[in-house]
């Protein structure tokens, strides 16, 4: 008899331990994405389309600021052939300046006749680290930080939000197609 309870123990400390991982483990982060292990909330990581941020659970923060963002849209129309350039956009769906901004810069691009899908969206954890390194060599410090090229050669970012206080997006990025880039809120030095 005391083997068979040695067995019944063990059967049932196993199934103790298989029903506590299951418990335990079960997350409510959707597929495909992945948990901000600050906040156990879900966040993208790795280069996404701007799709996947209009989805949930990041849709009512970024809707409700793209549809509460008025465009500069005399000083949008002042920047020429805006398509001759190439972003890139490193940002955390954890970041409340990403939150804020990115949104706000797909209005812009569309605005602009820029296809946002065609732009490089990364979206970075905590440490500003993608799964494939798409960060490596670009200085990503804070986010968002848009970076504007010409011929693969960087002629301007916007860094977290626009360069001061009276700035815009809009007034950053068309000192930028003039080829005098505001110097970021948090200078790269």
């Amino acid at each position: 008899m005391n083997s068979i309870n040695k067995i019944f123990s063990l059967c049932l400390a196993i199934s103790c331990f298989a029903l506590a991982y299951l418990y335990f483990s079960s997350s409510n982060i959707p597929e495909g994405m992945f948990e901000d292990p600050k906040t156990g909330k879900a966040m993208l990581l790795g280069e996404v389309s701007i799709d996947e941020l209009k989805q949930k659970p990041f849709a009512e923060w970024y809707n409700n600021e793209f549809d509460n963002y008025e465009l500069d849209v005399e000083l949008l129309g002042a920047i020429s052939d805006p398509n001759q350039y190439n972003y890139e956009l490193f940002l955390g769906t954890w970041c409340g300046d990403s939150r804020r901004e990115v949104p706000r810069l797909e209005k812009i691009f569309i605005e602009l006749g820029i296809d946002f899908n065609k732009i490089a969206i990364i979206t970075v954890d905590r440490d500003k680290v993608s799964p494939e390194n798409e960060q490596e060599g670009k200085d990503i410090r804070y986010v968002p930080t848009l970076i504007v090229k010409n011929n693969d050669v960087e002629i301007g970012r916007i860094v977290e939000s626009p360069s001061s206080e009276s700035a815009t997006l809009e007034s950053d990025l068309f000192e930028i197609s003039l080829g005098i880039p505001p110097t970021p809120n948090y200078s790269l030095d």
